[in-house]
């Protein structure tokens, strides 16, 4: 790694988590055609029936007219733009390569439009102990499943239930109905995740072509109380590009995570004045480029009452405690937050642990 390039990848999340909101806002005449097909189906359907056989009919009216709605959105805008998108993270990652690498000699190749997507749709995305393993076009078919299918659950349960149609509608398609609040902030996730998911991966194709200066990746994560315990722990992890079972962001969704290539230090530049913006104590700051996530929390922990608040409300009152006055050293407590599988260890777990004993006695939190 060096500093500057994970200033670099750092500032560049940035932007893409602002390029994942403009894919999320161009949904917007979707959601509204969605909200239109359900009440011209309401309004035509029996009045309070409960009748299973025209109740599913009326749903499989609804399924059809929504996958259409959908499937022009994820095919025709998002599915392209990701795919224009990927070949331009790619070409960014050679360009900002171009300014770390410290040699005139060496000639960076850039991976074809054709091959950044590929990259992007043969890697997985990998949520242990949550929406589990999928490829980036099943994730989205998957999500949009879901979305047809908690609608097509409220128009079974309110006509079993005996709400008139004009009830079913509103808590449908209403203000703060389900097609309003709920699906907006899920596409939102949804495309978050996906954009995040295109970046690293098409920027990986780029790390992969040019491994004789690239000796791998580092995982970096935001600096705010906002950031996931996985990636609170992932932090600065450095993969190397013979290690196997690689992880690559997003590692949940609406993940913020971003990746900076390692380089071979014949290569490196002297560059130890660079910087990654935090939203800490203070508010926003730009901090030392290399600073991991738990070492730039402990420097939070120090900045009198309203920095060990600011910890305890990040990690939670016992976690923070014990990160704070356990007397464990930073890289000790990171060891001690994620399992073999990356996902977060629970206190309970945490307290069963004999080497831990005399840190929880310490904050008085021992057996």
């Amino acid at each position: 790694m060096t500093d500057l390039t994970i200033q670099q990848s750092s500032r560049h999340a940035v932007y893409v988590q602002r390029f994942a909101g403009y894919l999320a806002n161009l949904f917007d005449p979707s959601l509204t055609q969605l909200q239109r097909e359900l009440k011209i189906l309401m309004a035509d359907a029996p009045t309070e029936t409960t009748n299973i056989r025209r109740i599913n009919s009326l749903i499989s009216e609804y399924k059809k007219a929504s996958t259409i709605v959908y499937g022009e959105y994820n095919t025709e805008i998002l599915f392209k733009e990701l795919e224009e998108f990927s070949g331009d993270e790619a070409e960014w990652q050679v360009s900002a390569l171009d300014k770390a690498v410290d040699s005139p000699a060496v000639v960076l190749t850039t991976p074809s439009p054709a091959q950044a997507w590929s990259g992007v749709l043969s890697e997985p995305l990998v949520f242990p102990n949550s929406a589990g393993v999928k490829l980036l076009e099943p994730f989205i078919k998957g999500w949009e499943a879901n979305q047809i299918e908690k609608v097509s659950d409220i128009i079974r349960t309110g006509f079993i239930t005996g709400k008139t149609n004009q009830q079913i509608t509103q808590e449908i398609a209403g203000k703060n109905g389900i097609l309003d609040k709920q699906t907006r902030s899920s596409v939102k996730t949804m495309v978050r995740t996906a954009t995040t998911h295109t970046s690293n991966l098409a920027r990986q194709e780029t790390f992969n072509q040019n491994d004789d200066v690239i000796l791998g990746y580092e995982w970096v994560s935001t600096l705010d109380s906002r950031t996931s315990n996985v990636c609170k722990g992932l932090d600065g992890k450095i993969y190397k590009n013979k290690d196997k079972n690689k992880r690559y962001p997003p590692a949940h969704p609406n993940c913020r995570s971003s990746t900076a290539p390692v380089l071979d230090e014949r290569y490196r530049l002297d560059d130890s004045v660079n910087t990654r913006a935090s939203r800490g104590v203070e508010g926003g700051q730009q901090v030392k480029a290399d600073i991991t996530y738990y070492d730039w929390l402990k420097e939070q922990g120090g900045q009198g009452a309203n920095g060990r608040a600011f910890v305890l409300d990040t990690l939670g009152e016992e976690r923070g405690t014990l990160f704070l006055d356990g007397g464990l050293s930073v890289a000790k407590f990171k060891q001690l937050t994620l399992d073999e599988t990356f996902q977060p260890i629970s206190l309970s777990k945490l307290r069963g642990k004999k080497s831990l004993q005399l840190a929880f006695d310490r904050v008085g939190g021992g057996e």
